[in-house]
């Protein structure tokens, strides 16, 4: 019997969540780590801490062949980033969205990227002899030098951003970093050990308001599935990210993970936003859709997770790929690196029989592509006219 548990985890010395670039690149001595810690680095450390669980309870030490069994249905829901003042409980408007990929920043203003039909008597070259590729539609960029964006959104943005409205805020930057440098002395010369210098970016979930008045904290929300009841897991602090650094959980309702009530029930056209990184059988493209005929034109037809009918995939908006690579604790190596789609990216459906999308609620944070137990491939839904274009 399974049962689901609901609760923020608050690291409270920094997080470091090191990537899959090696100590000695062109920065030698310098580590790199994510911006924000993948879904795939919260599953492990929830895995951890059900394995010293099921030790605790039975008295008896696991192999690292039975942990891997035993811990294996332990599956992780949505994750969130959120951030909240000091002292406050948890609520959905604490809930920090990736920014996504359809908005542009041009000399001060915020616009929206709205993909265009292309032309019929235009044909565009491309890496790859793909007619269907050739033919998603594009948006039309402003003129002006675009400024990068702030990677998180605020709840109260995001809402607006899927109900076709565009915010006042440019978004918010994510935790602050601070440096970490770490050496390892010799215990006969008691000097440092050649080569075992090095630095690590940290982030600091804990910060300032930038008034000075007040503190802010930032945290990851998640929902995770466990293989028996547990009604007090996780009990005492976990290890989370590289040197397991202490991370507490609070309990949190089930409302921070529900849909806004102004996200609309219909619209003309389907807008998908990635919460979280997805991976697809095919790289950038979502699982379902095959190279078919729509309208007299090459196009990617198909059915998606939820959604009623045959869609087309009219635009897709995807930032560049989100290099995941994990150790296997029990063989004790690197697993194969897995290139994801990162959050952000934005798709843009019509469906074929020209009929509105409905129960656009029932697609909040839904789970598409593989990886559902890891928490990757969830999804926001928003309202889209086709027929809408740049002013």
């Amino acid at each position: 019997m399974t049962t689901t548990a609901r609760f923020a985890l608050l690291p409270r010395d920094g997080l470091f969540c090191k990537d899959g670039r090696g100590w000695y690149t062109s920065d030698v001595g310098r580590s790199h780590s994510h911006p924000w810690p993948p879904p795939s680095t919260i599953r492990g450390a929830l895995r951890a801490a059900w394995g010293q669980r099921l030790m605790a309870r039975s008295s008896r030490m696991l192999s690292p062949e039975q942990w891997e069994r035993e811990t294996r249905d332990v599956a992780l829901g949505p994750v969130l980033a959120l951030l909240r003042p000091l002292g406050e409980a948890f609520a959905p408007e604490h809930r920090m969205w990736p920014a996504p990929a359809d908005a542009l920043a041009v000399e001060g203003r915020l616009q929206r990227l709205l993909p265009r039909r292309p032309s019929r008597d235009v044909e565009t070259l491309g890496s790859e002899d793909d007619a269907a590729l050739e033919a998603l539609w594009r948006p039309v960029l402003p003129p002006g030098k675009p400024r990068a964006l702030p990677p998180f959104w605020t709840e109260e943005a995001l809402s607006g951003w899927l109900r076709g409205e565009v915010p006042k805020s440019r978004g918010q930057p994510g935790p602050p970093h601070r440096v970490d440098v770490r050496v390892t002395l010799n215990p006969n010369t008691q000097t440092a050990e050649p080569g075992m210098l090095y630095q690590t970016p940290i982030l600091e979930m804990l910060c300032r308001e930038s008034s000075g008045n007040g503190a802010r904290e930032w945290a990851l929300g998640l929902e995770c599935t466990l293989p028996t009841e547990a009604p007090e897991f996780p009990r005492g602090p976990l290890g989370l990210g590289g040197k397991r650094r202490l991370t507490l959980a609070e309990r949190v309702t089930p409302a921070l993970f529900e849909a806004p009530r102004e996200l609309p029930e219909r619209s003309p056209g389907l807008r998908l936003i990635l919460a979280t990184p997805a991976h697809f059988q095919r790289g950038w493209l979502p699982d379902g859709l095959e190279r078919g005929e729509h309208e007299g034109c090459p196009a990617w037809v198909g059915t998606l997770p939820g959604v009623e009918g045959q869609v087309v995939l009219r635009a897709a908006l995807v930032n560049r790929p989100l290099e995941l690579s994990t150790w296997d604790m029990v063989r004790r190596r690197a697993r194969a690196t897995r290139r994801l789609v990162p959050a952000g990216s934005v798709y843009f459906f019509e469906r074929v029989d020209g009929r509105p999308f409905t129960a656009l609620r029932t697609l909040w944070l839904a789970a598409w592509g593989s990886g559902h137990e890891e928490g990757l491939g969830r999804v926001l839904p928003g309202q889209w006219n086709p027929e809408e274009m740049n002013t």
